[in-house]
């Protein structure tokens, strides 16, 4: 085992172009314990290069792969070309063996009826199922134990199915048939395997990644590390790092008080935040506000007639051991518990440790759910290196891999440089021929918000008619905001839609990921021989402009309408101040302008995924001239401005697909 490499599990009769040189400089990296990003368009097989680099080194060393996504179908892609190599392993060298499965959150794999009603936060569905399965009232965890208990190993429960690399939804469907819990037989099957896919939330999220460990059964320092559309953990590290608290858990937290008897002073404490926030939500004229954090504790304990922080800091703590009598009671009683008040105590330890420190802001959120005001407090976290770092420094060797990701960027806001490894930067150039692209930045286009008017957009209207005229199939239309969008319907994009004999499809906010996939999934269907094409109009920065592919006629033209900056809030602005003193005055472009960038970037790729796709990407907004740089590469190389003049876009468009 000691001389086997990356040509050992590579399953294709050849390499494409740079692959190989790629996966040897992954290899190499990875043997020197150096952080690897790996820059590379669709087309480039970046995961097959990342299998082949690292398997080599986690055998020799026996090591875990942990292997993150953001969506379930990337998750099973990977297990789709981990099953390619075990297959081809089986004919060459069958004395290696590899198998790897691809897991989900407990809400995606649960079968009990109880629990999926509830429709809970990740963390308060652990809370419920733990309660749920100490009651012994989950059939499905019970049959999963009484079964394992037949084997010494949890693979012989379905060694046909499971000693092969296996993806979440077969599993589901395993557990389907024989009534079992498959969230709790993936994790019983973790230790057994070489590669996990997953969501980036079970490494970086420290409540998850405690437990994961566990059923993995090793240290993070025997994991490698591979991040997918790496691009993502940025704001993921954020996210997780914030915390908020709204009417509706303080009302559930009150009544959980006023059921157990808690101490007056801790009914008051709530009833104190509810009034404020009933008053904020009448007051507030703007979605956002920031609080500044040190007045506001100072004004919350002294409405409890406390003197100093100190005594606020007891009762918090004292609340959260009285969060755990309650469910303690609960479960003893056979209820299921969902636990705010821990919740609140929790939120409230996190301000007292936070309020003095400029990497987090602090703000009233007010935001409409289908017409109706609903309020937030929150913390919000500004800087992803607090989660990052600790994991990258941790972790045996990490491999970082986007299609579109700008490296200067990335390094400094995860941190690569300040992890304690060396880092081994690679830019892969575009595996897609020059005649396949047509790359376009459109004159005249300004979606500015001052310059929102009706005949923009209806200049707008008349370069996508020519867009959609000129191409033959599908074409998706990425906004930079529902605001764009929904002006795009006012002024009459359906009619030109139907006057080119295309169908309009609509992304709306708020759909369920089972609604969007129907629209996705109906869209894609008129791309048949038989129908003439359809419009898909959504937003930059939704799941149908990141986490979908569309290759061959199911996209050939996408246009990115307007640049997709999101509101100047107090919490951009905040980080822009932040990030201008850590990193060296570069606030603006960091929390600004790359995201929006990052945005347009994603969604410009979705037409060419596949080495034999043929796409047109067409930005129609005057300002993607002037930060045309912050594109990426692939794309740059190929763009051309089209003038503001009626026709130009069909003179560019038109033979490159009819010729």
């Amino acid at each position: 085992m000691d001389k086997i490499n990356y040509l050992d599990f590579f399953p294709y009769e050849q390499f494409r172009r740079d692959q190989e040189d790629i996966t040897k400089k992954i290899e190499k990296a990875s043997i020197e314990k150096k952080i690897t990003l790996l820059a590379a368009p669709n087309g480039t097989g970046k995961t097959i290069i990342a299998l082949c680099a690292l398997l080599p080194l986690s055998i020799r060393n026996n090591l875990k792969i942990i292997y993150m996504c953001r969506t379930h179908s990337q998750n099973t892609r990977i297990i789709k070309e981990l099953t390619k190599i075990s297959d081809f392993l089986k004919k060459k060298t069958p004395q290696i063996q590899v198998n790897g499965l691809s897991i989900r959150g407990r809400n995606e794999m649960c079968l009990n009826e109880t629990l999926l009603s509830l429709k809970l936060k990740p963390k308060e569905s652990m809370s419920v199922c733990g309660d749920l399965r100490k009651n012994k009232n989950c059939r499905y965890f019970l049959n999963l134990i009484k079964k394992r208990s037949e084997y010494d190993n949890p693979i012989d429960i379905a060694p046909d199915l499971l000693s092969e690399p296996v993806d979440a939804e077969e599993l589901i469907n395993l557990c389907k048939d024989k009534k079992l819990c498959p969230y709790f037989l993936s994790k019983f099957l973790l230790k057994e395997m070489r590669i996990i896919t997953c969501n980036y939330q079970w490494i970086f999220n420290p409540f998850i990644r405690e437990n994961f460990l566990q059923f993995i059964d090793e240290e993070l320092n025997n994991c490698i590390l591979v991040l997918d559309e790496c691009h993502n953990v940025i704001d993921m590290a954020t996210d997780i790092n914030s915390d908020r608290i709204t009417p509706y858990s303080l009302r559930i937290c009150l009544k959980d008080l006023e059921i157990f008897r808690s101490p007056s002073i801790m009914q008051r404490f709530v009833k104190i935040l509810l009034s404020h926030l009933e008053k904020k939500k009448k007051s507030l004229s703007v979605a956002e506000i920031e609080i500044k954090a040190e007045n506001f504790l100072l004004q919350v304990y002294s409405q409890l007639g406390f003197s100093n922080l100190n005594d606020f800091k007891n009762l918090v703590r004292d609340l959260h051991t009285f969060s755990v009598s309650i469910h303690d009671e609960k479960l003893a009683n056979g209820d299921i518990s969902r636990d705010f008040v821990g919740a609140l105590a929790e939120f409230w330890l996190k301000w007292i440790r936070c309020y003095l420190r400029d990497n987090y802001f602090f703000c009233y959120n007010l935001k409409r759910v289908k017409g109706k005001p609903l309020i937030s407090i929150e913390i919000v976290a500004l800087d992803p290196r607090d989660v990052v770092i600790p994991i990258l420094k941790e972790c045996y060797t990490s491999v970082h891999l986007s299609g579109t990701v700008n490296p200067y960027v990335y390094n400094n806001l995860m941190g690569l440089r300040e992890s304690g490894k060396s880092y081994k930067g690679i830019v892969a150039s575009s595996p897609f021929k020059k005649e396949n692209i047509k790359a376009i930045i459109t004159e005249g286009v300004d979606t500015r918000r001052g310059s929102r008017t009706g005949p923009m957009f209806k200049k707008m209207l008349s370069k996508i008619d020519e867009v959609i005229y000129s191409t033959p199939a599908n074409i998706g239309i990425f906004c930079a905001s529902y605001k764009i969008l929904n002006a795009l319907v006012t002024n009459g994009i359906e009619s030109i839609a139907n006057k080119n004999k295309k169908q309009l499809f609509i992304e709306e906010p708020g759909l369920s990921a089972s609604e969007n996939a129907f629209l996705v999934n109906d869209f894609k269907s008129m791309a048949s021989p038989s129908r003439n094409g359809a419009v898909l109009l959504g937003v930059c920065g939704g799941r149908n402009s990141e986490g979908e592919d569309y290759p061959g006629d199911y996209m050939n033209s996408v246009i990115i309408a307007g640049f997709p900056y999101h509101l100047p809030t107090p919490r951009v602005n905040a980080k822009i101040k932040y990030y201008d003193k850590v990193f060296d005055k570069q606030g603006w472009n960091f929390a600004y302008l790359y995201p929006a960038v990052q945005r347009a970037n994603q969604a410009s790729g979705r037409p060419i995924r596949k080495l034999k796709d043929k796409g047109a990407i067409i930005f129609m907004d005057f300002r993607f001239k002037q930060k045309y740089k912050w594109i990426s590469e692939w794309i740059r190389k190929e763009l051309e401005v089209v003038p503001d003049k009626k026709g130009a876009l069909i003179k560019s468009l038109y033979p490159f697909w009819h010729s």
